[in-house]
């Protein structure tokens, strides 16, 4: 063999590994490149019951199955929630566009299977309840609907952490960390100033539900935590029958009670309470009754004090500490309010709707 061929042959050798390097390369990359994409299209998140969960890297379709998350997820981006949990009141349209409140209702239901069929056809990219609710277990939905669950936490003290996760959850961390860092203010000034009442200075408080106004709920209940966050003495010292529910008692026991203050429930205004409460001679004997101290919870766009107890509860502390002790809690209560509803809700309170949403609820 000449050197003119052994050259061509080695040359041809050198192309072929030159080649398939490259080849091998491009397939090496190729999976490289999926690899990334795959890995960037979820991330592993530990939810704030300690959950491992899988979730999208991007979250723009949500549903909440529990009501308070409903209202926070509103609170934090309302384009991106798919529907309502709870229908809201017809009289809470006004503080709601129609584009939100217009949302599909899911979940208003127990039937379960209904939910999860409506769930099923708006594909959300992200299922959130919350400890709240334990008709609903986590791990079963996620496992069922093949679509990542995860849970926050429901103390009102927890507010600020809760929007902190889920800022992180769906992405909007800037408009999490302006909620979280005026819950933290709100709660920790609250904190500090109801620390100041004397215990022989504490309001004993009845908190009043149910058509006939004998259901309440007890101290430690997540109904009753903007009472005893705010520093009122739930007069229910009684146990409760199933945590997180209404507890049924007495005409003789809230006698006994003889509370100075009685805090009107929602289901307790369809009871009409307010109006009736005064003519009735059993409930006239009471102190807070004769001292009239009697006031109703504001609930518009949603609830202050619970039902659902949402991160609306950090106004609701505002207004019940200073509705209890004003000479300690000394804050401007009219100004916080207008405030948290350009905050939270984006809207402008006019002083005719302040004080129409205040109707009953302040000293007289």
């Amino acid at each position: 063999m000449n050197k003119k061929m052994k050259l061509l042959i080695f040359s041809m050798v050198i192309i072929l590994m030159f080649v398939t390097a490259c080849s091998n390369s491009t397939v090496t990359n190729k999976k490289a490149t999926a690899t990334n994409q795959t890995e960037k299209t979820t991330r592993e998140i530990i939810d704030m019951t300690g959950r491992k969960v899988t979730i999208p890297a991007k979250v723009n379709k949500v549903i909440s199955l529990s009501n308070n998350t409903t209202v926070d997820v509103f609170t934090l981006a309302p384009d991106k929630l798919l529907g309502w949990s709870f229908a809201p009141k017809p009289e809470a349209k006004k503080f709601i566009t129609d584009k939100y409140f217009n949302l599909p209702l899911l979940g208003a239901t127990t039937e379960k299977s209904d939910n999860f069929e409506n769930i099923l056809k708006l594909k959300p990219d992200l299922i959130i309840a919350s400890n709240e609710d334990e008709v609903y277990p986590a791990d079963n939905i996620q496992k069922q609907l093949k679509i990542p669950v995860v849970v926050v936490d429901t103390a009102v003290d927890a507010t600020d952490k809760v929007y902190t996760f889920l800022g992180d959850c769906l992405g909007e961390e800037k408009r999490a960390k302006e909620l979280a860092d005026y819950s933290r203010k709100v709660l920790d000034n609250i904190k500090e100033l109801v620390k100041k009442v004397p215990a022989d200075k504490k309001a004993k408080v009845y908190y009043a539900e149910g058509t006939n106004w004998l259901q309440t709920d007890i101290s430690g209940n997540v109904h009753t935590e903007v009472l005893d966050f705010s520093g009122g003495k739930n007069v229910a010292d009684i146990s409760e029958a199933k945590v997180g529910s209404m507890a049924n008692v007495s005409m003789e026991q809230v006698m006994n009670w003889n509370p100075d203050v009685i805090l009107v429930g929602a289901t307790a205004m369809k009871g009409d309470f307010y109006s009736k409460v005064y003519k009735d001679t059993k409930w006239g004997n009471i102190k807070a009754v004769k001292d009239k101290n009697i006031y109703m919870i504001p609930s518009l766009p949603f609830n202050w004090f619970d039902r659902p107890p949402s991160a609306v509860r950090v106004l609701g502390v505002e207004w019940l500490a200073n509705l209890l002790y004003p000479e300690y809690v000394n804050i401007d209560i009219n100004k916080e309010i207008k405030n948290f509803y350009s905050t939270f809700y984006n809207y402008n309170l006019t002083d005719d709707e302040l004080k129409d949403l205040l109707k009953n609820a302040t000293l007289k």
